[in-house]
């Protein structure tokens, strides 16, 4: 069921609920530059996140989305990197060379994400992913989603992936 999160003013959550952040509310959260926020929406997600700490849930983030915010601020960093010097060095080069350029931005996520949420890990077995490829025209998930959903399944998700509505055993929290 998909729930938008701005006509939830009334709802009252339940001490037990568990909340999954998705990967880009993350970043539109902590690393803005990442995603182009529009800052209405990271207002009402951050407005929501506050609702839910007040009412005592669990905020809590896959290691799956860690990993993949990562990628994502590597990503940025290196197209800044290019755009700004008008070349196309590539991720292993960039990594060798500057690497400490997203070591910072990726040492203030990780802090960000240890002080403000709890870590589930998550597995990817080989049967998982086998699974993904033989229902893929079943579904709308990319990988790191449909994973999220197996190590965690009908969890509430905090998200603006519209990929997430399509499962209708999951509770999709989104703008």
């Amino acid at each position: 069921m998909v729930f938008k999160i701005r006509s939830l003013d009334l709802w009252q959550f339940s001490a037990s609920s568990v909340f999954f952040l998705d990967t880009n509310v993350l970043l539109d959260l902590h690393h803005p530059p990442s995603t182009g926020v529009d800052p209405v929406r990271a207002d009402t997600y951050s407005n929501f996140i506050a609702r839910l700490r007040k009412s005592g849930c669990s905020l809590r983030i896959s290691s799956f989305n860690v990993q993949e915010a990562f990628h994502v601020v590597e990503t940025l960093a290196l197209k800044a990197y290019n755009d700004a010097n008008n070349t196309d060095m590539k991720r292993k080069a960039f990594r060798k060379n500057f690497r400490s350029v997203t070591s910072i931005e990726q040492s203030s996520l990780w802090c960000q994400i240890k002080e403000n949420y709890t870590i589930e890990d998550a597995v990817a077995t080989k049967d998982m992913l086998e699974s993904f490829i033989k229902s893929y025209n079943q579904h709308y998930c990319d990988p790191i989603d449909y994973l999220l959903t197996e190590n965690h399944p009908s969890c509430a998700i905090i998200t603006s992936d519209p990929d997430f509505s399509q499962d209708s055993s999951l509770s999709v929290f989104t703008f």
